[in-house]
């Protein structure tokens, strides 16, 4: 049977026929953001062997699952380490491999035979390659299956990565039910890292780069406030302060163990400096604020932290309304629950004990940020 060819500008028409295609049973082509991709629904054993045969795909060499987001690998990893979850929120696009904990894990729903083409066991642990392709079209038909897919690349295994459609036709013929065509892509294939108790390793280099990893991999403490100018910059250098004590370094050495720490506001207009009373409380500290500028709280920064602390119940809330994913990673600074009181207009001795305040709560949370 001939194939359909669609085209990706026509979204929701293409998202609807994509969808119904894998529901049938299909193979089909999707792009992503680096190369094109051969997908198939996990759950469809016929199709995944489909699949296998038009790949000529070896049992040692098993097949990435893409999901939607963070959120539904959570049920296949429902115990996700914390570096692979930061990585996932950070490196798209990224591959990981990352081991399955125990008998929980949605995994275990898949077809059995799909879980052997899907997974394989290295140092007597079951490992799963997972991806977020981000995409704008693939994840639409991600989102509205609403159930994990096989996306493996589009060629035949050991031939070179395709970047038109019409090479893929070529080389496929009629093993291929629908193209979606998103004109020339990429030839660079996602990174492939493998995570596991606190450690990543590349198997497959990518568009990742690995000058690149270090930096994302970092733990990043986020502190917010309402116009980043007193309570959230004070915080900022007092807890790189605090970790530079506990892992014997500088304040500039606290990348190289793995620690950023940035601060931002809810309405930020302007960028401006410090409060002056600010900057004065911790120079009596030994730590110097001369240096900052305020900037608006975005997206990338609550996408990137580990750890958001909002200086009070308000913050947090408007976060929360804006970025309901970081639920999570979002706590106020205070252990109790309550608010650190803006100094702002105040005398310096006010903006000593809200420094004080800071210092004693950020200092109860050590353990959990480290």
């Amino acid at each position: 049977m001939p194939f359909e060819r669609l085209f990706s500008s026509n979204i929701e028409n293409t998202t609807n026929k994509a969808v119904s295609a894998l529901q049938k049973g299909q193979i089909i082509v999707l792009p992503t953001e680096t190369v094109y991709g051969l997908a198939v629904r996990a759950f469809d054993e016929a199709a995944v062997q489909r699949l296998i045969q038009l790949k000529n795909r070896s049992e040692n060499h098993p097949f990435t699952l893409a999901f939607s987001g963070i959120e539904s690998i959570n049920d296949f990893i429902p115990e996700m380490e914390p570096l692979a979850q930061r990585l996932i929120r950070r490196c798209l696009p990224v591959s990981l491999v990352l081991d399955i904990p125990s008998r929980d894990s949605d995994f275990y729903l898949l077809p059995p035979t799909v879980q052997n083409v899907v997974s394989q066991t290295v140092s007597q642990k079951k490992t799963v390659c997972f991806r977020v392709p981000n995409h704008p079209l693939t994840m639409r038909v991600l989102s509205q299956l609403n159930e994990p897919i096989i996306l493996t690349s589009a060629n035949r295994t050991g031939q070179g990565e395709k970047s038109t459609v019409d090479e893929i036709i070529t080389e496929l013929g009629n093993g291929i039910d629908l193209v979606v065509d998103d004109g020339h892509s990429e030839t660079i294939a996602s990174t492939i890292l493998r995570v596991s108790e606190g450690q990543y390793s590349v198997l497959r280099d990518g568009a990742l780069k690995r000058e690149t990893l270090e930096r994302l991999t970092a733990r990043m403490i986020l502190f917010v406030c309402t116009g980043n100018t007193c309570r959230s910059p004070m915080a900022e250098r007092i807890c790189e302060h605090l970790i530079a004590q506990r892992f014997h370094c500088s304040l500039d050495q606290l990348e190289e163990h793995g620690v950023v720490v940035l601060s931002a506001g809810v309405a930020v207009g302007c960028s401006a400096p410090a409060n002056p009373n600010a900057i004065e409380v911790l120079r009596h500290k030994g730590l110097d604020l001369t240096d900052h500028c305020s900037q608006q709280l975005n997206e990338t920064h609550v996408r990137f932290a580990d750890h958001i602390f909002a200086m009070t119940r308000n913050h947090r809330e408007t976060i929360l309304s804006l970025w309901p994913s970081a639920d999570m990673r979002l706590n106020v600074l205070r252990a109790d629950g309550g608010d650190i009181a803006d100094p702002f207009g105040c005398s310096e001795s006010v903006y000593a004990t809200c420094a004080w305040q800071i210092e004693l709560e950020i200092d109860k949370r050590l353990d959990e940020i480290l």
